[in-house]
């Protein structure tokens, strides 16, 4: 695999080195700026492998990234889409307008399993609610059920 050198523009090469010199962010960022750094610098890949433990694959990736994305690219992580919602707002809205009702006859107050009981038998959004969405969806909106 042949080697493709780097050369950093001199603002990028300023920006990492002001990066570098306050340390205040995230470790993979720092340590990023330091390959991009010491690759704009001519240093081969074994040695600054060796110098900041890191894996060679490391390295690549980081060259990689820079080349085809820039620095934003190459310093930072795309951002993840996560696991999308299932339970909308209207679902929320009425767990919490449940949570804040009249508990049922015989109940002095709610408890998290009757609360996620009664609201499975409500609606058809619910039916498969669970106890921790339902926490987290009161924690969420600052409802206690004490």
């Amino acid at each position: 695999m042949q080697r493709v050198e780097i050369h950093l523009k001199d603002e990028e090469r300023d920006y990492l080195e002001t990066l570098s010199s306050t340390g205040v962010c995230q470790v993979r960022v720092l340590q990023r700026a330091q390959v991009l750094l010491a690759l704009d610098q001519g240093v081969l890949d074994g040695q600054i492998s060796a110098v900041l433990n890191l894996e060679r694959t490391r390295l690549w990736r980081t060259r990689q990234r820079y080349l085809k994305g820039g620095l934003a690219a190459a310093l930072y992580d795309q951002a993840r889409p996560g696991r999308p919602r299932q339970y909308d707002d209207k679902a929320e809205t009425e767990i919490v307008a449940l949570a804040c009702s009249q508990p049922p006859t015989g109940d002095s107050q709610w408890s998290l399993p009757l609360l996620t009981e009664v609201a499975r038998g409500q609606t058809q959004a619910l039916q498969t609610v669970s106890q921790a969405t339902v926490r987290q969806v009161l924690q969420k909106n600052a409802v206690s059920l004490g």
